[in-house]
């Protein structure tokens, strides 16, 4: 065996480093908008439920 043979080490996997894309505004603010829309849709629900109770709690007793 020559000393070539014996150093040589195994191919080790070579990391792509990917360049890191800017985020678009427009998807941004579309994300925005739909987590405004769902907290108000909750919120609106919450409030229909709240009244829903307090009405027939005012009419119970």
């Amino acid at each position: 065996m020559t000393t070539t043979t014996q150093n040589v080490r195994p191919q080790t996997a070579v990391k792509k480093v990917s360049i890191k894309k800017r985020t678009s505004t427009l998807k941004v603010a579309l994300r925005a908008i739909y987590w405004i829309i769902v907290v108000a849709v909750i919120a609106v629900v919450g409030f229909i439920a709240f009244e829903a109770f307090w009405t027939y709690y005012s009419n119970s007793r």
